[in-house]
């Protein structure tokens, strides 16, 4: 229940929401809350429902797609390690450690990459380096085609971790939040100016709402930056099943 990741965007919604209510309160004392609720009002507000909706579909549809990607790494990751250690097994002059070593670069770059910040080119260059240290496997029997299958592996890391910075760098549609920001501006607007018989149920379902609105918003900015881990955020994507074969590559080289 004390979870701050779990409640953090509530948390973050509590001090407008508690600004909201001075506003509302100061409307209220001044006597400016010249609309009513009628037809006109409720299709304000189901126009911007539907907007939210519309738009955190398709951020929660790319947020699923990005959950996958961390485990698809380690998967390549671990593939490529079985391969290198069955080829030690089968081969006694052949030294697995360049290439289990390599491993661990790559794992540790696109963890520095997401978590410490770090520029991208970490990540492609620790990549590329597995192409040198997979030459001594060129000279076994059967290695050509060995190499071919890493290199597939390879080459899925490379296209995961390229998506992996495109939904790290650009949004999901920039035009659509100017939507969202015109719907949900008029619908606050319209919460601040209507009029009741009691004020008082006014005011907190008003809040509600208003609450509703605006933790919809911080839930689609941070659902649009999965990758993002600078403790804003409170939907970031688990990188637990990378950390975990990063440490048991670094263990086993």
């Amino acid at each position: 229940m004390l979870d701050r990741v779990k409640w953090g965007i509530l948390l973050k919604v509590l001090p407008w929401t508690g600004l909201f209510c001075i506003a509302k309160l100061g409307m209220h004392w001044v006597s400016w809350e010249p609309w009513i609720f009628d037809a006109l009002t409720g299709a304000l507000f189901s126009a911007a429902i539907f907007v939210i909706a519309l738009i955190l579909s398709g951020t929660l549809g790319d947020y699923r797609a990005c959950e996958v990607m961390p485990s698809q790494i380690a998967n390549s990751l671990e593939t490529i390690k079985d391969t290198n250690l069955t080829i030690a097994l089968g081969n006694p002059d052949y030294q697995p450690q360049p290439l289990q070593q390599a491993l661990v670069d790559v794992g540790r770059s696109i963890l520095d990459w997401l978590q410490a910040g770090k520029e991208f080119t970490v990540v492609d260059a620790a990549i590329d380096r597995l192409n040198p240290v997979l030459v001594p496997i060129l000279g076994l029997n059967g290695g050509p085609g060995i190499v071919n299958y890493i290199q597939i592996e390879q080459a899925k890391i490379r296209s995961i971790t390229r998506q992996m910075r495109a939904h790290h760098d650009t949004d999901f549609l920039g035009a659509a939040y100017v939507l969202l920001w015109l719907f949900l501006g008029g619908s606050i607007f319209a919460l601040l100016l209507i009029d009741t018989e009691r004020f008082s149920e006014n005011l907190i379902v008003s809040a509600f709402m208003f609450t509703l609105f605006i933790y919809l918003l911080f839930l689609i900015e941070d659902l649009d930056k999965p990758f993002q881990y600078d403790g804003k955020s409170s939907v970031d994507v688990d990188l637990s099943p990378l950390e975990h074969v990063w440490i048991k590559l670094g263990n086993r080289g």
